[in-house]
């Protein structure tokens, strides 16, 4: 690291960080996130002004169902929808005379938002499962049972087939939670990054700076740069987040977090894949024309990110699945699939080997062509450079 790229990197992190659009971001997101779960949970408290009447009505044609708090009988259907109507009661259900048989109920409602009618059905179906319980005969005991079962206590088993502390299943949380911060800080890195670039590009300073700096000093600095951009805004975001944590129910299970072994190698994932990420990017960005198309070719690589999410699904299921190691093996994703296979399942030692080894030669051969590819996109303008002229400048000396 050269004293020029120094200097790079501190006027890039200085003129992002006094952007309005990055105080707004760092700052306002978290704010705007802590809204949504306080009026969410508002609502759900039944304080909010929606939820002032959410008594529901019913007609009764099996002879079965008795009154239940929130839920008012009607002598018949007619009765109860001009208490409807008439807005007495948030919804009336009707139940006939053949439901035991065939199950089918009917809901009428005013609100015809999602929210309102899923809230109906649900209650509804907690009320009849309630009354076939008492139809049957079933005690009051085993039917709280039966409706709110209390969850089971999961011991997790060492490979020795003793239980594991409650320390070490914590332990797994920090891991994980560095895979989803290396996500993050790609995706929120990659658009300053390309950004940054594409401006240089469309105002001609590119060529400036290369004129008082070599590429690899200028790629350096920016990486560099844009690296505490990031490290920063997350940095507000986790200190947000663990205050909001310690001040909830939930910080005595966090007090338990430990550092263990995964801790030190999701911190090597993290380095390499920010390292090979950000070099592509700026590679990337520098090739395009416009930042409109920047933005375009970097959302290809900001893609492979969420790829945690995208298979989800399938990590769960079967973590040492064929395409979870293929995907392992592969630099772009082996820093977040990796990651996510390590704190659900034991991953053979072999694979992480091979998995950072790929990633160093990949980041290695990256970097040697990097610093030509940067060139070249910053100094050519109003065009698209294809794959035949990047290899012929690649192939220069």
């Amino acid at each position: 690291m050269t004293a020029k790229s120094l200097v790079v990197a501190k006027f890039e992190f200085l003129k992002t960080v006094r952007r309005k659009g990055f105080i707004l971001g760092t700052i306002g997101l978290p704010v705007f996130m802590l809204v949504i779960l306080g009026l969410t949970m508002y609502a759900g408290a039944g304080i909010g002004s929606a939820a002032a009447n959410q008594t529901c009505g019913y007609v009764d044609g099996t002879g079965f169902v008795q009154a239940a708090p929130g839920f008012v009988p009607y002598p018949d259907p007619a009765t109860g929808k001009a208490a409807l109507v008439n807005g007495d009661i948030h919804s009336l259900l009707i139940v006939p005379g053949g439901y035991i048989s065939t199950g089918v109920l009917k809901v009428y409602t005013m609100d015809n938002s999602l929210l309102g009618s899923t809230g109906s059905s649900r209650s509804v179906q907690e009320f009849m499962a309630q009354n076939l319980l008492r139809h049957e005969n079933v005690s009051d005991r085993a039917a709280r049972n039966i409706l709110s079962p209390i969850p089971p206590n999961v011991i997790v088993l060492d490979e020795a087939g003793n239980p594991k502390g409650d320390q070490e299943l914590m332990g797994f949380l920090l891991p994980f939670g560095l895979t989803m911060v290396l996500a993050l800080g790609i995706l929120t890195s990659s658009g300053y990054l390309m950004q940054g670039i594409g401006e240089e590009k469309e105002s001609r300073r590119g060529e400036f700076l290369l004129s008082h700096c070599s590429a690899e000093e200028l790629l350096a600095g920016k990486i560099l740069g844009y690296a505490g951009v990031s490290l920063l805004q997350i940095g507000v975001w986790v200190a947000i987040g663990l205050a909001v944590i310690a001040a909830s129910p939930f910080a005595a299970m966090f007090s338990m977090l430990q550092v263990t072994w995964l801790v030190c190698l999701a911190v090597v994932y993290f380095i390499l894949g920010y390292f090979l990420f950000s070099v592509s990017i700026a590679c990337a960005a520098s090739l395009a024309p416009s930042v409109r198309e920047a933005q375009q070719v970097s959302a290809i690589f900001s893609m492979f990110a969420v790829f945690p999410l995208i298979f989800l699904q399938f990590l769960l299921q079967d973590p040492n699945s064929l395409l979870m190691q293929v995907l392992t093996y592969f630099p772009y994703t082996a820093p977040f699939i990796a990651m996510v296979r390590l704190t659900l399942v034991t991953v053979p030692p072999y694979q992480i080997i091979v998995s950072i080894a790929v990633l160093v030669i990949s980041i290695v051969v990256l970097t040697r062509l990097a610093a030509r590819i940067f060139r070249m996109g910053m100094l050519t303008y109003g065009k698209r450079v294809t794959l035949r002229e990047v290899l012929g400048f690649i192939r220069e000396k």
